[in-house]
């Protein structure tokens, strides 16, 4: 899917058959610039490989890497689950649309706000990072009425990824997770 960037004859790069310099012309810069075509195919190319192997899964796009409102549209008309981090990345979601039950509340810094505004308006499912949070949405939850909230429980498997210190999250000692038994 990476073969849609190109060269064209004014030597320009061209993607997803438009030229970068008209384009910054017209919009000005800096400017962020994606093939839909590209974004769809990959998407469906990791639904597609998963399908052949898993009988019940979901593939999630995680809004860190970039979010708007047309990215949170594409992944909702290709049928994925869309993992945010913060209030804002929810209000972006929500704002364009996107369907709260295919939401993952993910992150491990969500503040009292985020964490009653997604307990307010709903989430597919939220990811625990650790002990404190988990007593804090065990009491939070209970002003809620919509009933269960599924969690995903973040674990640190007790593995060194060999990488710099301030990184490294999987190690038993992380900050992050819950360590095994």
């Amino acid at each position: 899917m990476l073969g849609r960037k190109s060269v064209n004859a004014l030597n320009h790069l061209e993607i997803g058959q438009c030229d970068v310099v008209d384009l910054a012309e017209q919009f000005g810069t800096p400017l962020y610039v994606f093939d839909e075509e590209e974004i769809v195919g990959a998407m469906r190319e990791y639904r597609e490989a998963f399908a052949q192997h898993y009988p019940s899964f979901h593939v999630a796009y995680a809004g860190k890497a970039f979010l708007c409102g047309a990215m949170c549209r594409l992944v909702a008309q290709e049928g994925l689950w869309l993992d945010v981090v913060s209030g804002g990345e929810y209000f972006v979601a929500r704002g364009s649309g996107f369907p709260w039950n295919r939401l993952i509340f993910h992150g491990n810094n969500k503040t009292d706000e985020e964490r009653a505004l997604a307990l307010r308006e709903g989430v597919g499912r939220w990811v625990v990072d650790g002990f404190e949070e988990l007593e804090c949405l065990l009491e939070e939850s209970k002003q809620y009425a919509h009933g269960r909230l599924p969690v995903l429980l973040r674990v640190t498997p007790g593995v060194d990824p060999h990488t710099h210190a301030y990184i490294t999250t999987g190690r038993v000692e992380s900050k992050f997770g819950f360590p095994p038994c």
